[in-house]
């Protein structure tokens, strides 16, 4: 039976999974950490160490094509990760490697790009022409279809929202170097810049404005402050969901879309914010806000995205990785 390889590369975690390619039934799946240190072609040599060790549990499959949803930026031709702002190993080779070693077409594109392909062919996009991903996690990400078009660009990186300015004057740097960044400001990476920077702002007294005085405050250590309704950690989630609020609504400002799926960590675990951003986009917006909703997915949106890539490549990749 003919079984595809789907892939999700995240900065922390990397999930390899086979489905069987007719039915797209997930056959088996296998989380690990992503590699750190190494060559370019360590991330590759663990994918193919891990789908060998698949194929030997599960010997009536055979690998028909293995398509992969990695961080970025890319280079997309190249089918390679390029500097990432969110990996110690900043550079590395997928598709070379993939295909030269499994011998099958072989497909890489950003996780936010798997993952709106997997809502338009099977979730919250199904039988909708203008469908947008956003992953709010340790980065910032979309993917965008626009009229039924997949949306690529040059370099495979036409979807880098998190990058989107939110605060022209904001001395707080991002990952990558920029300033006033979407993701340097409200990302899980970069979450505790946020709390220091608002720090001086409150004068009020509470435990994680003690505690954030003395030590950076980790992304789910604030949301648990917010959960036990500590006043500054509501301060400080409130402009988060403005910051949100603001990317969103230039994501709706310039692609109109039908419907935004929204997923990563940070959504999937505190719901409740995708409700303020909703609330506060509304101050923000030309276009008709779209319905919102949390991706059907859960964590393994980008892995189903990567095997629709993989069973069914859309035309705009194609032209780029026949």
């Amino acid at each position: 039976m003919k079984a595809v390889v789907a892939v999700d590369i995240g900065a922390t975690k990397t999930r390899v999974a086979l489905f069987n390619s007719a039915s797209m039934e997930l056959v088996s799946k296998v989380v690990l950490n992503t590699p750190q240190e190494g060559g370019e072609d360590v991330v590759a040599g663990t994918i193919i160490e891990v789908v060998n060790d698949l194929v030997k549990e599960f010997s009536e499959w055979e690998v028909s094509a293995v398509g992969v949803g990695t961080i970025g930026p890319l280079d997309i031709r190249e089918g390679r990760v390029i500097n990432s702002p969110n990996i110690k190993l900043r550079s590395f080779e997928l598709r070379r490697p993939l295909r030269e070693y499994f011998r099958v077409p072989t497909y890489v594109v950003n996780d936010c790009v798997a993952a709106v392909y997997a809502e338009y062919m099977s979730g919250a996009g199904l039988g909708k022409k203008n469908v947008v991903y956003v992953t709010l996690s340790s980065g910032i990400g979309a993917g965008v279809i626009v009229d039924g078009h997949l949306l690529l660009g040059k370099d495979g990186n036409a979807h880098e929202v998190g990058h989107i300015v939110v605060s022209y004057d904001s001395d707080v740097k991002c990952g990558c170097g920029g300033t006033g960044h979407w993701e340097g400001l409200a990302s899980g990476n970069n979450l505790w810049k946020l709390v220091k920077k608002l720090r001086s702002r409150w004068s009020g007294v509470s435990e994680l404005h003690k505690i954030s005085g003395v030590e950076e405050v980790p992304a789910v250590k604030l949301f648990e402050y917010w959960e036990r309704g500590d006043e500054f950690a509501s301060y400080v989630i409130n402009e988060l969901a403005r910051i949100n609020a603001a990317g969103v609504a230039s994501i709706i400002n310039v692609y109109d879309p039908e419907v935004i799926s929204f997923g990563g960590s940070i959504i999937l675990n505190n719901p409740k914010l995708l409700n303020m951003i909703y609330d506060f986009v509304k101050d923000y917006v030309i276009n008709r806000v779209p319905e919102f909703t949390i991706t059907r997915f859960g964590d393994d949106v980008v892995v189903y995205g990567a095997a629709y890539i993989a069973s069914k490549p859309p035309k705009e990749l194609l032209e780029i990785q026949a």
